[in-house]
């Protein structure tokens, strides 16, 4: 058995979720949260830049998710259901096909991405795929609202710390790993991994692959 590790954005899917977040927030949010996402956004963006903390996607998401305070998790997972399908066309369904023959193989799938971990378990069960999903999480209070409060995202080494716990929490050490990636920020993943494969890459990214000797799919 293997351990198969699998990035979202760029990779599986092939274009940014964050761009399906905001078409099915068109159907939620009024003309007054909309507006108040992006003043959230630019507020954020001035106080992550003036501490060298600049991560735009991260403030995005946190200006995004903050007008959805108050919803459950009923409410939360309909949102999540209409923004995976929403992006139903951007799916890489060449890398699905492998994936599959993964999964025929015996292997373990693990989906590992900075996207957020309901979305990314909604998109799995449409995809209809077997995998374990190790994404962005989202707070709830003891009654099941949401607290309109998300958690750290996995990028760069993050990404191969929660590896490492999955592994230990599931008596996997030993078995071989792979790492399907797309971008530079997944470069300590990719280099963690026993089998490197990078998807799609940019010009620089393909470079560095032929550099390192991982496969470009």
């Amino acid at each position: 058995m293997s351990i198969v590790t699998v990035d979202f954005d760029g990779t599986l899917y092939q274009h940014n979720s964050v761009m399906s977040m905001f078409k099915a927030g068109k159907a939620v949010f009024s003309f007054k949260q909309r507006f108040f996402v992006l003043l959230n956004f630019l507020k954020g963006s001035v106080i992550r830049t003036r501490e060298n903390r600049v991560d735009l996607r991260v403030v995005l998401l946190a200006s995004f998710f903050y007008q959805m305070k108050g919803k459950s998790i009923d409410e939360m997972n309909t949102f999540f259901e209409s923004m995976a399908m929403a992006g139903r066309q951007s799916i890489n369904f060449d890398l699905v096909s492998r994936l599959i023959k993964h999964l025929e193989n015996g292997d373990r799938v693990i989906i590992l991405s900075g996207a957020l971990q309901p979305f990314l378990e909604v998109f799995i069960r449409q995809l209809d795929i077997r995998a374990d999903v190790i994404g962005t999480s989202l707070f709830y209070d003891e009654n099941g609202i949401f607290t309109g409060i998300i958690g750290k995202t996995n990028h760069g080494v993050d990404k191969v710390n929660k590896l490492k716990l999955w592994i230990q929490d599931n008596d996997a050490s030993g078995e071989l790993i792979w790492a399907y990636a797309d971008s530079e920020s997944d470069i300590p993943l990719l280099e963690y991994a026993d089998k490197a494969v990078v998807v799609q890459p940019s010009n620089a990214m393909k470079n560095i692959a032929e550099s390192k000797g991982w496969e470009v799919f």
